[in-house]
């Protein structure tokens, strides 16, 4: 396994941990019964769709947590800290209809991967894969704008050194 791997695998981890409790505060989300321990669910249940989903859904909640929580942990106000954490739960739970879950079905992938490291393992996957095309797609974006000043430039030489088709 390669360090960046081991990395990933590392960060899924540590972000399940405190991932399904996030949405568990969703005040309009019906309440249902987490899974019965001793009775997990089987990574091979959950499709490669919902895997990447869940991965995505859990980058967007890991990014909410570190921009609300600190304002939550800090505001003195119950009613404001509540009206925070509402703001917080909903974007949460629309990250993770983004991704094309449910709050329930995120909360019960959350919940299999605290217990199956394969299932974290194809997590850690997809969000490396995840990162992978993110950095790719920054490479080429800061590519673009220097490819088209050279060929602007290139242009703009090759009409400066013919003069003759002016004529």
């Amino acid at each position: 396994m390669t360090l960046k791997t081991t990395f990933f695998a590392a960060a899924a981890t540590v972000a399940l941990m405190a991932a399904p409790a996030a949405l568990a505060q969703d005040m309009d989300a019906p309440v249902t019964s987490p899974p019965a321990v001793g009775a997990p669910v089987e990574a091979a249940t959950f499709t490669d769709a919902q895997v990447d989903g869940f991965a995505d859904a859990m980058t967007d909640i890991q990014a909410l947590n570190d921009q609300y929580g600190p304002r939550v942990a800090g505001e003195a106000d119950t009613t404001a800290r509540a009206a925070l954490q509402q703001q917080m739960t909903t974007e949460m739970t629309a990250a993770v209809e983004a991704a094309g879950l449910t709050a329930e079905e995120y909360n019960q992938i959350a919940a299999a991967a605290q217990g199956d490291a394969e299932l974290r393992a194809r997590i850690g996957q997809s969000m490396q894969a995840d990162a992978g095309a993110s950095a790719d797609a920054a490479a080429q974006a800061e590519a673009a704008p220097e490819a088209e000043g050279d060929v602007g430039a290139e242009a703009e030489v090759d009409a400066q050194a013919d003069p003759v088709s002016d004529m």
